[in-house]
């Protein structure tokens, strides 16, 4: 493991979380086209979940890197 793995987690989970928002947005700009409004509902929901996720992770970025910061210093 690198010894900097908790940061590019971070980082790649807060663009992974992204992904995701923008998939189901592009999905819920489909439901009406394709006929499956009953979709709609369950998209919003996971919609709403993900960017509940990502928001925690741009308030916490700051925080997981000075821990990080912090440990580094401390193994030195």
């Amino acid at each position: 493991m690198a010894g900097d793995e908790i940061l590019k987690n971070t980082f790649a989970n807060n663009a992974f979380e992204h992904f995701e928002i923008a998939a189901y947005k592009s999905l819920l700009a489909l439901c009406s086209a394709a006929g499956m409004e009953s979709a709609r509902g369950p998209l919003e929901a996971s919609l709403e979940e993900e960017e509940r996720m990502a928001a925690w992770i741009d308030a916490n970025v700051e925080k997981v890197t000075m821990e990080y910061v912090a440990h580094e210093q401390q193994a030195a």
